[in-house]
Formats: C-alpha cells, structure tokens, sequence
C-alpha cells in the first residue's frame, strides 16, 4: 500500500511490518532481524527504522530489549477497539485520520460570538462551518470519538459536506479547506484534558452514558499568519483511544 500525503516513511514502514507479523512472516515469539539489516533490506535509515519499531511498540506487537534484539510479542494490536495514537507532527495527525473512517452527523452555518471568541479562537461575528461527525475504526468497532468543528467558511469549498462524506471522507477537513484556500496548516495547537460526555448529540453517537469520563482533545489549525483554518473539540471516551508522546533528550543536552 503507497503511503499517505506527507505521511512519515516510518509511519508507513510501521504500517508494512505490522502486516507482516500479522501475515506470518515474523510468527509469534520469533526474533525480527538486526535494526541495520532490516534498515539495509528496505533502503532505509537505521533511525527510520528504529521509528517504526517503536511504533510498533507501542502497539504492543513487538517487545525490544537491549542487547536483545526485537521479538514480535503479538500478531494485532493490544486493547482491540482501543485506538493508540503517537502523536509527533503534522503528518501524525494526518494518518490518525486515514486509519480511521468518519461519519458526519450534521453541518450547519454559525456566526461566532464573543463567547465563542473567548472559549475557542474563533473570531467573532464571522461566519463558520459547523460540522459534527464521528470517529470509527477502519475496520468496525465502537466509535473512537465525537468531534464538532468549526470550520472559516471563506476558506472552505462550497461542496465541502459532499467531499467530506464522499471521496475526501478520510482527510482532516482542515487539510481540505487548506487546499482549497491555499492557506497551508503552519501549526497545530493541541490541547487535552479531562471531561465528561455531555448529555444530547455526543452521548447519543457514542451510545454511551452522558457523564462517562473522557478525554477532551481540542485542535486548532493555524495557517502561516496564524488565523485558524479550523477549529476541533473531540470526546474520546474512557477505554476507547490512548495517546503516547515521546520525549527524547537533544543531543548535547545535559
């Protein structure tokens, strides 16, 4: 499968590995090849590949020791249902959403308000998108999350409902309204913390409990002056979604 747009090689080399375990080709309890060897065999670099073992990982396919070596401790991810996403840049956050499918739920048009302003960045008294949709597994399963975003409406296309639930269904929709306005998405701010489900629209399409415990994960898209392309709240509900950061020391650095 060629990777994805602005997808990281390691992403996509973690993705090859993993159907290889689950293909038998590593079977259960065997030792992987050497980091170098396997590095060498698929042209590319030992850091790459030490990525996607990583990746691997924290899936939970594979445990690394050092001096040890990489032995595949499963054939699928652990916590079936529960997705685990590493999160380290653009591209990222990209993949998260091409291995899930979205479902929209709803699009409206609303002009922010003050309190809107205050609460998500969006500027007031300008006019944006709203857009409640679903997140599921690629391959079926309870849903990952509920997410309402707000979308600049001068910069999204005019048929963007129809591209979101046809052929761009799997794109961020801020991908899709930076393509179609040409304003790149220069950052990404994310924001977590803890919450509950609210009860109405999100409890009902997560058919779960309103005040179950969650984790709310805000995403603003920022294009290169800074303004929002778009601005998302997701609701992932205990058990359902584990996030994973990597720190690592800059070299030099005591």
């Amino acid at each position: 499968m060629p990777p994805a747009p602005s997808e990281p090689r390691y992403v996509s080399l973690a993705r090859e590995l993993a159907k290889e375990i689950a293909d038998g080709r590593h079977p259960l309890g065997s030792q992987m090849p050497p980091e170098l060897e396997m590095a060498a065999e698929r042209g590319v670099s030992r850091a790459t590949m030490r990525a996607a073992l990583d990746r691997l990982e924290e899936l939970g396919l594979v445990s690394r020791r050092r001096r040890a070596g990489t032995r595949v401790t499963a054939l699928g991810p652990n916590n079936r249902g529960v997705y685990l996403q590493s999160l380290a840049e653009i591209g990222d956050l990209l993949q998260y959403a091409a291995e899930t499918r979205r479902e929209i739920l709803e699009v409206g048009s609303v002009v922010a308000d003050h309190a809107m302003e205050q609460e998500q960045g969006l500027r007031a008294g300008r006019h944006w998108l709203r857009i409640a949709s679903r997140r599921v597994p690629a391959d079926g399963g309870p849903a990952l999350c509920w997410t309402e975003t707000h979308a600049d409406a001068e910069a999204a296309p005019p048929d963007l409902e129809q591209r979101l639930r046809g052929g761009e269904a799997g794109e961020l929709i801020a991908a899709v309204l930076a393509a179609w306005s040409g304003r790149p998405i220069a950052e990404v701010v994310q924001e977590i913390r803890a919450s509950g489900i609210p009860s109405g629209e999100a409890a009902e399409a997560l058919d779960i409990p309103a005040g179950a415990h969650a984790l709310a994960i805000t995403h603003r898209y920022l294009d290169p002056s800074g303004a929002p392309l778009a601005v998302s709240l997701s609701l992932h509900p205990a058990g359902r979604f584990s996030y994973v950061s990597r720190l690592r020391r800059a070299p030099g650095r005591g």
